[in-house]
């Protein structure tokens, strides 16, 4: 337990944490893996990325909450961050986010005030569709979280699903979202904060910000965004 922990201390850390394992080379030639958002089951968290879970390794504990096997708690003692992973059918995650905070970050509350959501980084009907059993869960402001929902994520879903089983990471699109940065839309131009963002990202990774500017582009056109 932490003293002075806010929510927006909450958010920062959950966003500090997936870039500390983004960013963590798995090669000599700087290749890096995107932090999962949906898994099949948690073996594929403990062990993968190997490089990754061999400096810093997880656990996973179940999250009591009004039915079991709902909720889990990954930590990571060397990166210092804790995640709440919930199962795909799991309707109370807001209810086990507040538990969440309350056993694993001391906060004293109840509820969440209605502005900030709890976010499936994955969306719940596609997660179902290829298997995908467990979805991390972030905090977010519900303006961003909304644009995104009604824009990119809904048109995912709507489009091709993929490979059932297969566990996914947050893509480029998703990586705006966790920073707080408005939704991209197709054919509309990148604005001054989203490229700000994407040079950010592309010294973080040490890669052409024009190659993470292509990329962004290319997922909006595969989703078809509106």
């Amino acid at each position: 337990m932490r003293p002075c922990v806010n929510l927006e201390n909450i958010i920062e850390e959950e966003r500090q944490a997936l870039m500390a394992e983004y960013a963590f080379p798995l090669s000599p030639g700087r290749v890096h893996a995107p932090p999962y958002c949906a898994i099949p089951h948690f073996d594929v968290l403990r062990n993968t990325p190997s490089a990754l879970r061999a400096r810093h390794p997880v656990r996973v504990e179940e999250l009591p909450g009004k039915r079991p096997g709902q909720a889990f708690v990954q930590s990571c003692p060397s990166l210092n961050y804790k995640f709440l992973w919930t199962h795909v059918d799991n309707d109370n995650y807001r209810e086990d986010y507040v538990t969440f905070l309350r056993e694993h970050h001391g906060l004293k509350l109840q509820a969440l005030p209605r502005n900030l959501h709890v976010d499936h980084l994955f969306n719940r009907a596609r997660a179902r569709f290829l298997q995908l059993n467990y979805i991390r869960m972030i905090l977010l402001p519900d303006s961003i979280n909304m644009q995104y929902g009604a824009g990119y994520e809904k048109s995912r879903t709507q489009g091709g699903f993929g490979r059932e089983g297969r566990e996914r990471g947050i893509d480029e699109v998703l990586l705006m979202k966790i920073w707080g940065v408005s939704c991209p839309r197709q054919g509309m131009p990148l604005t001054p904060p989203m490229l700000a963002h994407l040079h950010h990202m592309a010294i973080t990774f040490g890669i052409p910000a024009s190659e993470l500017e292509r990329n962004v582009r290319e997922l909006m056109d595969v989703a078809a965004a509106r």
